[in-house]
């Protein structure tokens, strides 16, 4: 299954018309019983964008900096999102969706010691956004819907720049 992926992959980028690589920033912002345990949380990372004739593969590795809704004593956590799809465009804005992998790592301190966390998910994700040309580069305006284990949906905002 990994070398079908793979080859798919190669091909994708040897047959595309231009790749993209670039960097974004934003927020991922909990909704559900997960706003109960976090705020929105910052997040970086970078991206891919591989063109073809009709659409565009996309691809996406953030990191996302956990922040907990209520005061927790040494409290360390963050997600990492994996995401992967296909995008299309209407004039200025684009379409897109695909499949998500998200790693969650948490740790804090109880009286009875230090408690460590973690756990993946797949799940999918739509995309939503807007591309705008600046002196050479490409500034990428989006929103996205995250279903994480297919059970939650948490969202996020970014802006990044393709160079």
């Amino acid at each position: 299954m990994r070398a079908q992926f793979l080859a798919l992959a190669l091909a994708a980028v040897a047959f595309a018309g231009g790749t993209q690589y670039g960097l974004h920033a934003g927020f991922m912002l909990p909704t559900g019983d997960a706003a109960d345990a976090y705020k929105p949380s910052p997040m970086i990372g970078g991206q891919i964008l591989l063109h073809l004739p009709m659409y565009a593969i996309e691809g996406s590795v953030s990191y996302v900096f956990l922040s907990p809704e209520d005061e927790v004593e040494n409290f360390s956590g963050s997600v990492i999102p994996i995401l992967a799809g296909v995008r299309t465009y209407t004039s200025t804005l684009f379409f897109g969706g695909g499949a998500a992998l998200h790693m969650f790592s948490t740790s804090w301190d109880t009286p009875d010691g230090e408690v460590e966390e973690s756990d993946s998910y797949f799940g999918a994700y739509g995309t939503v956004g807007t591309e705008l040309p600046m002196g050479g580069s490409e500034i990428e305006i989006n929103g996205k819907a995250q279903w994480i284990d297919f059970d939650e949906i948490w969202l996020s905002v970014q802006a990044g720049i393709y160079f």
